[in-house]
């Protein structure tokens, strides 16, 4: 029985060690992500909640119906004072008379419809085209995502290759160390030649960790924008750097980018909204239709007599214009059209803001391109000449000097190689942001 539980406990354990680990190429790792971000999920909501308002303006374009029903107990009736000769009483004097019943029971329907109310179909309009700002938001919000998640993907993995590269040269410092030390105690180097390895050595190490560290907190942003456990496993299956470069297009498509469709709505908001102040100055028509019924009684009964009941309805139309209001409607026109001129200089600025970063981007794009294949290059030469120069120093022909200068050279090839490589992967996204590109992408599926 004990061995059944043990083996039940093992199978659970690993199970449950298993789920954790999550394998990630790029693709899956983005539509991970835009299942499960929450803060694309909550744009997602608020665009719902932009299409129950939107609903909730049209609905006052259809008939509006409502109904009423009441019942009053008139205990206590008020009086009037009549004439006393009128029932019999003595001339000049008053006498207190009751008029009603104490009993009444009402009820009634209203419909009312709007037949031309401008300011109401205006604000649908406008309601609309907020709904279409909501949904814009959620793209970007989209789009800033899969560019946040693909740009960490490329930081981790440049990172574990700066790690990578590090350790070897940690291996190869520690190789030197050994051999130097037996240099030393051979009177062949000083004391100082052997203390500085170990300095470069420590250096190493400290880097190491650092870029551990760093590694470390990339995986943890990766995993805050896919929303999977912190104490989870993430494996990235895809390296970047053997891919081919992503297919751009070959010119900016300014109205493809978000930001900037994003600010042409609003310029058409804003037009919208000094429709709707111009439309208080037009006249309201609705049709409206009553039909109310009225029972009285002095004794709670239905029963006829004493009950009393009628029907009465009307219906109409009914028109309304504001004739005069001290010129306030004036103003807030005036307001809306300064609004909407400064949408208008803000969409100028944002054109050329988009232009200049589109521009930058494909200048580092291109840049980074020409400095991957020269620094791999150069890469490999400082890689030659190190050790060319460590086995020269192994024979006694080179001094430490020489191999520290090599080794620091091979270290600058290694760190311009991988930022290269970075800057490429980075440009490469801006272009694609910034061109419009990405937003078609993500619009088509």
């Amino acid at each position: 029985m004990k061995s059944i539980l043990i083996t039940i406990i093992f199978y659970i354990t690993t199970y449950t060690m298993g789920s954790q680990t999550f394998n990630f190429n790029v693709e899956e790792a983005v539509t991970y992500a835009v299942d499960h971000n929450i803060t694309l999920s909550k744009s997602k909501i608020d665009q719902d909640i932009i299409a129950a308002q939107i609903a909730e303006v049209k609905a006052a374009a259809f008939p509006q119906i409502s109904a009423t029903g009441g019942f009053t107990d008139n205990f206590s009736l008020a009086e009037q004072q009549l004439p006393a000769e009128i029932v019999g009483g003595e001339p000049g004097t008053t006498v207190g008379v009751a008029f009603g019943n104490r009993y009444a029971f009402t009820g009634g329907v209203r419909a009312e419809q709007q037949l031309l109310n401008f300011q109401l179909f205006n604000s649908i309009k406008a309601a609309k085209a907020l709904n279409e700002i909501q949904a814009l938001a959620t793209l970007q919000t989209t789009e800033d995502l899969i560019i946040n998640v693909v740009q960490v993907y490329i930081q981790i993995q440049v990172t574990e290759k700066q790690v990578q590269l590090l350790e070897e040269n940690f291996n190869r410092t520690n190789s030197l160390i050994n051999l130097s030390d037996l240099k030393y105690k051979e009177g062949i180097i000083k004391k100082l030649d052997l203390n500085q390895l170990k300095v470069n050595r420590s250096n190493l190490r400290t880097q190491i960790e650092d870029a551990q560290y760093q590694m470390d907190e990339q995986k943890r942003l990766f995993k805050l924008y896919l929303y999977i456990p912190m104490d989870a496993e993430v494996n990235l299956t895809e390296k970047l750097e053997d891919n081919e470069a992503f297919p751009l297009q070959n010119n900016l498509d300014l109205h493809s980018n978000i930001q900037y469709q994003q600010l042409e709505k609003q310029v058409d908001l804003s037009i919208l909204d000094q429709k709707v102040e111009r439309a208080n100055y037009l006249p309201k028509i609705s049709a409206f239709f009553n039909y109310n019924y009225q029972g009285n009684t002095n004794e709670f009964t239905f029963d006829t007599p004493p009950y009393t009941d009628q029907w009465n309805g009307t219906y109409g139309l009914s028109a309304t214009l504001n004739v005069f209001d001290g010129g306030a409607r004036r103003k807030r026109i005036q307001q809306k059209q300064l609004e909407t001129l400064k949408l208008e200089e803000d969409q100028k600025m944002l054109k050329t803001s988009i232009e200049k970063d589109y521009q930058d981007a494909l200048q580092q794009m291109l840049l980074s391109q020409s400095q991957i294949t020269s620094q791999n290059e150069n890469m490999q030469l400082a890689y030659e000449n190190y050790t060319g120069i460590n086995t020269s120093y192994k024979e006694g022909v080179a001094d430490l000097t020489e191999l520290l200068d090599s080794e620091f050279a091979l270290r600058q090839a290694q760190s311009n190689y991988l930022n290269a490589l970075l800057q490429s992967k980075i440009a490469t996204l801006r272009i694609l942001k910034t061109s419009g590109q990405l937003a078609q992408l993500i619009s088509k599926n």
